[in-house]
């Protein structure tokens, strides 16, 4: 487990939503925050019309640019395939922004959001028709892109998959969301308010709004769903990765008064690599948590 270092959270509903519409692959919206990151979304939409047939295109797709250095552009021929192509600017601060830009200006019953380092496979929307319908959110699965030895750590260690914890039912549910891959009742979002703005890293805003969204209606795993990731920023990358999760830990630990501070744990798939990163990963965990104000 990555970001939350054990379950510690326990919320009473304060009220009881369902979502009342059938999945129709046609009303979602996907939402895609980006910055300084232009090969990402040219990698995503390549394998987007690679994977999807027209018949599963969803109701648009939604990229917003965040402050990048040099601005995000949509190619011709992406548009040329698809006309339901929107690219926005958001000038404030941070991903929770400018998803919440994105939602705005979408016209769907569900978001899909999906980061810009992600890539869809043939199941990223069709994946969730099999999901249970009623609840309000969906956490869709996401795999590593390579087989390189970080990537393996990445993936064995379900750094993109929510904390397991069990429902009334003793079920396995999500206790959050990841926005790498999940499907949220736009309905239920708006209730909630949306992301939190005031967390302008790309750590905490997630998992806050899937605890806020749990308070009011039930989460569901979507396992067909499936987003690859490409962890392609090496070690450093690994290290500021978790360095802002680490931040991210902070924050939750403020907003929801419980502990986060990060533990020592032995790696899912124990060898000696994947142990040297566990410890890389708790240092890192640990040193933005507490540079965190």
């Amino acid at each position: 487990m990555t970001l939350i270092s054990r379950l510690v959270f326990s919320i009473d509903k304060k009220t009881e939503q369902k979502s009342s519409d059938q999945l129709n692959i046609h009303e979602i919206s996907i939402v895609i925050p980006v910055k300084d990151n232009q090969t990402g979304i040219d990698n995503f939409f390549d394998n987007f019309f690679k994977t999807q047939a027209k018949d599963t295109f969803p109701k648009e797709i939604i990229i917003v640019c965040n402050n990048s250095k040099q601005k995000t552009t949509i190619k011709k021929e992406f548009l040329d395939k698809f006309s339901n192509i929107k690219l926005l600017e958001c000038k404030k601060v941070g991903p929770a922004s400018a998803r919440n830009l994105g939602v705005q200006h979408s016209t769907g019953k569900w978001i899909l959001f999906v980061d810009s380092d992600c890539i869809p496979t043939e199941t990223l929307i069709s994946g969730y028709q099999f999901a249970k319908n009623g609840v309000i959110a969906y956490a869709g699965n996401v795999k590593s892109l390579k087989t390189d030895l970080l990537s393996n750590y990445y993936e064995t260690q379900e750094i993109l998959i929510p904390l397991k914890t069990l429902d009334k039912n003793k079920e396995f549910v999500p206790q959050y969301l990841i926005t790498a891959n999940c499907l949220v009742w736009k309905e239920a979002f708006e209730y909630v308010g949306g992301f939190n703005e005031n967390i302008t890293i790309a750590g905490g805003e997630d998992i806050d709004l899937g605890l806020r969204l749990s308070q009011i209606g039930d989460l569901s795993y979507a396992f067909t769903s499936i987003a690859l990731h490409d962890f392609d920023d090496g070690i450093i990358g690994f290290w500021k990765r978790f360095k802002r999760y680490g931040k991210g830990n902070k924050i939750i630990e403020k907003l929801y008064q419980t502990d986060m501070k990060p533990e020592l744990f032995r790696p899912n798939k124990r060898n000696f690599v994947n142990e040297v990163l566990a410890k890389m990963q708790w240092l890192a965990l640990k040193i933005g948590y507490h540079s965190q104000k």
